[in-house]
C-alpha cells in the first residue's frame, strides 16, 4: 500500500503557553490539494510553518511519503524536507532575474548542467513565464512575481508543495486568473499541495479538500460538496457559507417548528429535539419547484442590480434573507410575495451544556 503524500499525527504547538495547534491530524494523497481555510489567526500559517521546518512543534509526528520529518526524535532541517514553499507576496531575490531566481531553487542559484537548464525552462513554460526570464523583480507585476515564485519552488521536484494565501494580495480579476493557473499547474505536474487560505469561495472551488480550523483545532476535513452539504456542525456549516439560522423542535414527521412554520429536515432525530435550523440562500426560490415545497410569505424590502444577478433582500417574518437570481421579479420595495424552500433545511441539535 502507497504512503500517503503527508501524514500529520496528533500535532501540538503552544507560544507563552497558549494552544497555537491541537492534535491535528490530517493525510492528504499524491496529486492531492487540501484547503485549510479559518479564520485569522485560528493556526492555519502555523500549521504550514510546522510543516516546512520553519517552526517546531511541541509534539506529534509529520511524514512525507512515510518518511519521518517530524516526530519526537526527529527533526529535520528545512533544506532536507523536500517542500516548496510560496508565500503570500513571492519574496524573490531582487538582484536576480527571474531565470536565476528559478535557479536559486535547485540550490545552487546557477542552473549549470543541462539538466538543471532544462529543468528551468520547463518550469518557466509551465508557469507561463517564458518570455520573462531576463527580468529583475521590478519589473514584474505582483501576478507575474507569484509565478516566479511558484516556478521555484517547483523547480527542485519537491515531494509537497506549501501555498501560505497567496492571492490575496492580487486585485480580484488578476487573482482569478492566476489561480486557476497555479492551481493547473500543480496538478500538470502531479504535485500534492497545501494551502492555507481565508477565502472559503476559493477553497470551495479548487480543493479536493477542505480542512476548517478554528482556535488550534480542525472543526472538520472532507470533500467541498460534502463540507457544504453535510457540515458537522453549526459552526462549521456558518463559516463554510451563507444561511439564516433560527431555533427549531423537530416533529416525528421529518419537519420542523420554527418561526418561520413547519419546514422539511429529513432528519432522524427523536421528536421533540430542540436544535437550530439552516438554510441556505440558494434552497430558496420564486418558482414553486414541485408540489411538496413549503411555501413561505415574505416582503420585499429592496432588489439591487449586480454583474451577473438581482440581489433581493426580503423580510419572512422577523427574518432578513439576501436572495440572489438571475432574472428581476417585478417587484418594488414592500410588495407581498410567496417564496418557497425547494429542498430540506439542514437542523443540528442543541449541544449538552459541559
Amino acid at each position: 500500500m502507497t504512503a500517503p503524500a503527508l501524514q500529520i499525527r496528533q500535532l501540538t504547538k503552544n507560544f507563552q503557553n497558549h494552544a497555537v495547534l491541537q492534535n491535528i491530524s490530517l493525510t492528504l494523497g499524491k496529486g492531492e490539494i487540501l484547503f485549510v481555510i479559518g479564520a485569522s489567526g485560528c493556526g492555519k500559517t502555523t500549521l504550514l510553518r510546522c510543516l516546512a521546518g520553519f517552526e517546531q512543534p511541541d509534539s506529534g509526528e509529520i511524514s512525507l511519503y512515510g518518511r519521518t520529518i517530524y516526530s519526537e526524535n526527529t527533526n529535520l532541517p528545512v533544506r532536507e524536507r523536500r517542500l516548496g514553499y510560496v508565500v503570500q507576496e513571492g519574496v524573490l531575490f531582487p538582484h536576480l532575474t527571474v531565470y536565476r531566481n528559478i535557479a536559486y531553487g535547485l540550490g545552487n542559484g546557477k542552473g549549470k548542467t543541462a539538466q538543471e537548464r532544462q529543468r528551468i525552462e520547463d518550469m518557466m513554460t509551465l508557469t507561463g513565464i517564458s518570455e520573462l526570464s531576463n527580468r529583475h523583480p521590478h519589473e514584474l507585476s505582483g501576478g507575474q512575481q507569484q509565478r516566479v515564485a511558484l516556478a521555484r519552488a517547483l523547480a527542485p521536484d519537491p515531494e509537497l508543495i506549501l501555498l501560505d494565501e497567496p492571492f490575496s494580495a492580487l486585485d480580484e480579476q488578476l487573482r482569478r486568473q492566476i489561480r486557476e493557473d497555479m492551481i493547473a499547474a500543480l496538478r500538470a505536474n502531479g504535485k500534492s499541495a497545501v494551502f492555507v487560505s481565508h477565502d472559503r469561495e476559493e477553497a470551495l472551488q479548487y480543493a479536493d479538500r477542505i480542512a476548517v480550523m478554528k482556535q488550534g483545532r480542525i472543526l472538520q476535513t472532507a470533500a467541498p460538496h460534502e463540507l457544504y452539504r453535510q457540515p458537522a456542525d453549526l459552526e462549521t456549516a456558518l463559516f463554510i457559507g451563507e444561511g439564516i439560522s433560527l431555533p427549531a423542535i423537530l416533529n416525528a414527521d421529518g419537519t420542523a417548528d420554527s418561526e418561520l412554520g413547519r419546514l422539511p429536515v429529513g432528519n432522524t432525530l427523536p421528536a421533540g429535539t430542540r436544535g437550530t435550523l439552516l438554510i441556505r440562500p440558494e434552497q430558496f426560490s420564486f418558482n414553486r419547484p414541485n408540489t411538496h415545497a413549503a411555501e413561505l410569505s415574505a416582503t420585499i424590502l429592496n432588489a439591487i442590480p449586480k454583474a451577473r444577478h438581482i440581489q433581493i433582500r426580503l423580510k419572512i417574518e422577523q427574518t432578513i434573507l439576501t436572495l440572489n437570481t438571475p432574472y428581476a421579479p417585478d417587484f418594488s420595495d414592500g410588495t407581498q410575495t410567496r417564496i418557497y424552500l425547494n429542498s430540506e433545511a439542514l437542523f443540528f441539535p442543541e449541544q449538552p451544556a459541559p
